[in-house]
């Protein structure tokens, strides 16, 4: 019989202190070497802002999105092979953060991960909010204007409808985007996996193990609090990688046990 629960957070936390254990130093250097990045691009912008014009947000969050993508997530996603191998039993420096930077292929690669991301995630948000943004049009009075017509009186109606659609979309944007929760962790298995292949297992996993996600989240919300003050970021954010990688493996490993158990009972 196949394990029907995937462990709980509990369980994740005391498997990734396990793994921990004699590197301490090692695995709080590759959690922050990721934020750290990411603080350094942050300080630059905020260089940009004095430097720059006024009037050049746009700009500014153009840098701010190439950088991340083309830059920050390699490094990111090179400690999410860092902690998966680790978790693994694997005994590697922690250059290996670095990994994505070793050659081209896996530099491309680890952009194409990051824009593959924010695509879906952008397609996602956007759809969930089209019944909004249609509602938004027709509430507006310069549509009707341009076409020549009086404005109607149940348009005046629509405030109530529009912010509830705007509430209900974003909502299940977000739900439908932590359908793609494990594809980063999967994309770092193997570096020939095609990232479509890896996005698809994430939305078919998921449906399984979104639920301990949430669970494993909210017992760092106190912990993401304390984080604001910077220091603590030390024990949280390689605690938090590691029970993110540890929990992908329990929810891969049980996903493809229940396929195993369900392909046999169907043969015999």
């Amino acid at each position: 019989m196949f394990p029907s629960k995937i462990p709980g957070s509990s369980v994740v936390k005391s498997t990734v202190k396990s793994a921990f254990k004699g590197k301490g130093v090692n695995v709080t250097i590759a959690a922050l070497l990721p934020l750290l990045a990411g603080a350094i691009f942050y300080m630059l912008i905020s260089v940009f802002k004095m430097v720059l014009p006024q009037k050049t947000e746009i700009l500014i969050v153009a840098i701010l999105f190439l950088s991340a993508v083309f830059i920050v997530y390699p490094v990111l996603l090179g400690a999410v092979r860092y902690f998966w191998r680790l978790t693994d039993g694997a005994e590697e420096p922690v250059t290996e953060v670095f990994y994505y930077y070793y050659s081209f292929f896996l530099y491309k690669r680890a952009v194409k991960t990051a824009l593959l991301l924010v695509f879906k995630c952008f397609t996602a948000l956007f759809t969930c909010l089209v019944p909004y943004l249609i509602v938004t049009v027709l509430s507006n009075g310069w549509i009707y204007r341009f076409l020549g017509a009086e404005v109607p009186l149940w348009v005046a109606g629509l405030a109530l409808v529009q912010s509830f659609l705007r509430l209900v979309g974003i909502f299940s944007g977000i739900a439908v985007i932590f359908r793609y929760y494990l594809f980063p962790a999967i994309a770092v298995m193997d570096d020939s996996m095609l990232l479509l292949e890896a996005m698809h297992i994430s939305v078919m996993v998921s449906r399984r193990s979104v639920g301990e996600f949430l669970t494993l989240l909210a017992s760092f919300f106190g912990w993401m609090l304390l984080s604001l003050l910077a220091l603590p970021l030390v024990y949280t954010a390689p605690l938090f990688l590691g029970c993110y990688v540890v929990h992908c493996r329990y929810a891969l490993v049980n996903y493809n046990l229940s396929l195993d158990f369900y392909a046999k009972d169907k043969y015999f």
